[in-house]
């Protein structure tokens, strides 16, 4: 893990995590540093992906970038919004698992890209 991911604060509007097909999900992201960072780019995403027997399946279903050629730092809050898709349905089977991630990437100005 980048030093720089443990900076990465994630906000969640709905503390819950229990989401439902058609829900909003809204929040956004903080990087807690006094001395900021310079960043190229700062992308979010939302998608799934398979576990188990067989191949493994994975899709990117939103991804939108926040920032570019910023700086930031923990007095901004940079924030997102979007409607998630009607599936798949999360499912925790025996022999596939179906699992939902939300991803931050800080693509910095120098050194390597991180996230939470």
């Amino acid at each position: 893990m980048n030093a720089d991911s443990t900076k990465l604060e994630l906000l969640l509007e709905d503390q819950d995590l229990i989401l439902h097909p058609g829900q909003v999900l809204s929040g956004g992201f903080r990087f807690n540093s006094e001395e900021g960072l310079a960043i190229k780019r700062a992308e979010v995403s939302v998608g799934w992906f398979t576990e188990g027997k067989g191949d493994t399946d994975q899709a990117c279903v939103w991804q939108q970038t926040l920032a570019e050629g910023e700086v930031l730092d923990a007095a901004k809050a940079i924030s997102f919004e979007t409607k998630l898709p009607e599936g798949p349905w999360s499912y925790d089977g025996r022999l596939i698992k179906i699992r939902w991630v939300l991803k931050v990437l800080i693509y910095p100005q120098s050194g390597k890209e991180f996230g939470v």
